[in-house]
C-alpha cells in the first residue's frame, strides 16, 4: 500500500513519459569539462554549485501520512511540468545568502549568559543577612556600653576631668596635645591644621539668651480659674449654666448685653482674661477679645503690668516681681529648639488684644506693658513665630505714650530698663531691632534706647539725641577698646556696637546742627567731611579683621561696610568726587610709620637670627 502511496505519478504517461524523464538527466561526464572550462574563464568566481536532484523515493518531511486526499505528489508534477518546458533553471545555495540559524542544542544551565538587568531573586529571610545584622547590632550595643564606661568613668575622676577642662581652655596646650595626637613634630603641619580646623569649626557653647518663656514643657490642661458664680446675675446669668456658656459666647449674647450699654462686671471681665490665652478653642479666643474690647473702663481701671503678666503665666511666662526692674534678667544657654511643638496661637490672641487696649490704658501701664514687650523681645522667639503681631503692639503702645518734645516723654524709663536688665550689647540690640520704623516716636525711641546701651550712659534717655550728640563724641567712642580689633575681639558683640552706633547717628542731623552757624554752603561742606572721617573710622576697623573663614568675622565686616556705604551714600549730601591719576594722594594713615618701623625691625632680627645660625652650622 506505501508503494502504491510513493509511486511517482509518471508512471501513468507510459514510456513516453519515461522517454523525456532519461532526455531531461543532465550529463554526468561533460560536468568535469564544464568544471574546467569555468575555471580557466574566470578563476576568481565561485564555481556555482549543483542543485541536488530528489529521488522519487524520498519522502518529503511534514506530510501527510493519512490516506485519502494527499498533497505528496505536487512536488513532482511542478517538476514534471518545469523539466517539460525546458531545462531547470539555476538554483543558489541558500547556506550562501541566508543567515546561519542557532544550533537547537541544549547547552549546559552554567555555561548560559545572564543579563546584568536580571532581578535576582532575593529571599525575604537570608540567613547571612540576619547573622550580619545581629553582629552590628552586638557591636552597637558594645559601643554605647563603652561609652557609657567612660563617661562614667569621667565624672568619677576628678583629675582626668580636670586635665580635660585645662587642655580644652588653654589653646597651646591644646595644640601640643594634638601633635602628639598625629605623632607630629614639625612646624606648621598636621597639628597645626587640625587647630586651625578646630577653631572654624567650634561651636561656641557660652552664648546665653533670655528666653521669656519657661523651657519645660507646659501642660496640656493647665489649670484654669474658676468661674465667678455669684457675679453671673440679672442679664449676665445667662453665662451662669457651665454646659451652655461657651453656646452663648460664641453665638455673641454677652456682646449683644454689652452694647446696649450693660457694663461687664469685673469679676466676669477678670475671668474673661484669664481664659483668652488659656482657652484652646479659636472661636471662644476670638469672642473672649471682642468682649474685653467692648469694655474701656474696664480696661483703665483694671489693665496693669502685673495683671498682663498673669496673662502670660498660664502659657510658662514668667511671674511678676516687683523688684524685676532693677535686677539682671536670667540668661540661659542657647538651646537648638527651646519650644518644640508648642501652640502660639494663645500668644498672638494676647498680642492682638494689647494692641487693641493699648489706647485705652493709664500711661503708667501703657509704660508697663511696653517694658513687657521689650523683656519678650530678647526672646528669639519673637523674631519666628509673633514678629508682626508684636511689632503692631508696640506700635499702639508707644502711639499712646506722650509726645517726644514733652519733658513726660524724657521721663520714660524704657532706655534704662534695657540697660539694667541687659548687660551684653549682643542681647540689648536685639528688641531695639525688633522695634518698627513707622513713626516719629518710634525713631526717636529707638534712637535714645541705643544711644543709652552705646554710651552706656543713662543719661542719654534725658533729652533729644540730636541735641546731646556731637560728632567728636562719636568719634571718640569708636577709639575706645571694645571696637579695636584683636586677638580676644568679639566679633558678635563688634556687629552688635556697629548696629547700635547705625541707629544713633540715623540721618546725621546731629552733624548738621553742630554746623548751622555756618553758611549753607560752608555747612554742607562741614559735614561731608565729618561724614567722611566717620566712614574712614569705620573702614580703618573693617580692614584690621582678617577674613578667614570664620562666618563671624565675614558677617561682621559686611555689616561694617554696608553702614559706612550707607553713610557715604546715603547721609552724605553728595556723593564724593571721583579721585582720578591727577590728583593729589590722600592724607596717609598716622599707624602706617609705626606699622612700617615694626615690620623693618622685625625683617631685621630675622636676619640676624638666620646669619647666626648659618655660621653656627
Amino acid at each position: 500500500m506505501s508503494m502504491s502511496r510513493n509511486r511517482d505519478i509518471r508512471g501513468f504517461f507510459g514510456k513516453g513519459a519515461s522517454r523525456n524523464n532519461s532526455i531531461s538527466q543532465p550529463d554526468s561526464s561533460s560536468e568535469p569539462a564544464r568544471d574546467l572550462h569555468l575555471s580557466f574563464s574566470s578563476p576568481r568566481t565561485p564555481p556555482k554549485p549543483t542543485p541536488k536532484l530528489r529521488d522519487r523515493t524520498d519522502e518529503i518531511k511534514g506530510s501527510d501520512d493519512e490516506d485519502g486526499d494527499s498533497d505528496d505528489s505536487l512536488e513532482s508534477i511542478s517538476a514534471f511540468i518545469q523539466r517539460k518546458n525546458g531545462p531547470a533553471p539555476y538554483q543558489r545555495d541558500s547556506n550562501l545568502t541566508s543567515t546561519p540559524k542557532a544550533k537547537r542544542i541544549a547547552s549546559h544551565s552554567s555555561s548560559v549568559l545572564k543579563s546584568p538587568l536580571t532581578l535576582q531573586p532575593k529571599h525575604k529571610f537570608d540567613l547571612k543577612s540576619l547573622i550580619n545584622h545581629a553582629r552590628q547590632s552586638d557591636r552597637a550595643d558594645e559601643s554605647a556600653r563603652r561609652a557609657d564606661e567612660l563617661i562614667n568613668q569621667s565624672e568619677e575622676d576628678d583629675d582626668d576631668a580636670q586635665i580635660l577642662t585645662e587642655v580644652q581652655n588653654d589653646p597651646t596646650l591644646l595644640q601640643k596635645t594634638a601633635k602628639e595626637l598625629l605623632n607630629d613634630d614639625e612646624e606648621d603641619a598636621k597639628g597645626d591644621k587640625l587647630m586651625r580646623a578646630m577653631n572654624r569649626t567650634k561651636v561656641d557653647g557660652s552664648r546665653k539668651i533670655c528666653y521669656f518663656f519657661s523651657l519645660e514643657p507646659p501642660l496640656f490642661k493647665p489649670p484654669r480659674s474658676p468661674f465667678p458664680e455669684k457675679a453671673a446675675k440679672g442679664c449676665w446669668r445667662c453665662l451662669a449654666n457651665p454646659r451652655t456658656r461657651d453656646q452663648a459666647v460664641i453665638l455673641g449674647l454677652p456682646h449683644t448685653i454689652a452694647s446696649k450699654g450693660k457694663g461687664l462686671p469685673d469679676e466676669l471681665f477678670l475671668w474673661v482674661l484669664d481664659e483668652v490665652c488659656a482657652e484652646r478653642n479659636a472661636q471662644l479666643r476670638i469672642q473672649y477679645s471682642n468682649l474685653v474690647a467692648m469694655c474701656p473702663d474696664s480696661i483703665t481701671r483694671l489693665i496693669t503690668e502685673e495683671r498682663l503678666y498673669s496673662m502670660l503665666e498660664r502659657m510658662g511666662g514668667p511671674k511678676y516681681s516687683q523688684s524685676q526692674h532693677n535686677t539682671r534678667l536670667e540668661s540661659l544657654p542657647k538651646v537648638e529648639d527651646p519650644y518644640p511643638g508648642r501652640d502660639w496661637s494663645g500668644l498672638v490672641t494676647f498680642l492682638e488684644l494689647l494692641k487693641r487696649m493699648a489706647p485705652k490704658l493709664e500711661l503708667q501701664n501703657a509704660i508697663g506693658a511696653m517694658k513687657l514687650l521689650v523683656r519678650m523681645g530678647l526672646d528669639p522667639l519673637v523674631s519666628t513665630a509673633v514678629r508682626s503681631e508684636y511689632a503692631a503692639a508696640v506700635e499702639a503702645l508707644v502711639t499712646r505714650l506722650s509726645k517726644p518734645s514733652t519733658s513726660q516723654w524724657d521721663e520714660i524709663t524704657l532706655s534704662s530698663y534695657l540697660y539694667r536688665s541687659v548687660e551684653n550689647p549682643t542681647h540689648q540690640i536685639v528688641p531695639i531691632s525688633y522695634m518698627p520704623k513707622t513713626t516719629t516716636k518710634l525713631l526717636d525711641l529707638r534712637r535714645r534706647m541705643a544711644a543709652v546701651v552705646l554710651f552706656q550712659d543713662e543719661g542719654m534717655s534725658n533729652g533729644h539725641i540730636d541735641d546731646i550728640l556731637t560728632p567728636m563724641k562719636v568719634m571718640k567712642r569708636l577709639d575706645s577698646n571694645d571696637f579695636r580689633v584683636g586677638a580676644h575681639t568679639d566679633f558678635e558683640q563688634l556687629r552688635a556696637l556697629i548696629a547700635l552706633l547705625d541707629i544713633v547717628i540715623g540721618d546725621g542731623s546731629f552733624i548738621m546742627q553742630t554746623h548751622s552757624i555756618n553758611g549753607k554752603e560752608d555747612s554742607a561742606r562741614m559735614f561731608d567731611a565729618d561724614i567722611d572721617a566717620l566712614t574712614f573710622k569705620l573702614k580703618v576697623i573693617h580692614d584690621k579683621i582678617h577674613d578667614s573663614t570664620l562666618l563671624s568675622r565675614k558677617v561682621t565686616k559686611a555689616s561694617i561696610d554696608l553702614v559706612a556705604k550707607r553713610l557715604t551714600y546715603a547721609v552724605r549730601t553728595k556723593p564724593p568726587p571721583k579721585t582720578s591719576i591727577f590728583d593729589s594722594e590722600p592724607k596717609e594713615d598716622a599707624n602706617i610709620p609705626k606699622q612700617r618701623a615694626f615690620m623693618k625691625n622685625w625683617a631685621q632680627k630675622k636676619a640676624e637670627r638666620n646669619n647666626t645660625t648659618a655660621a653656627v652650622s
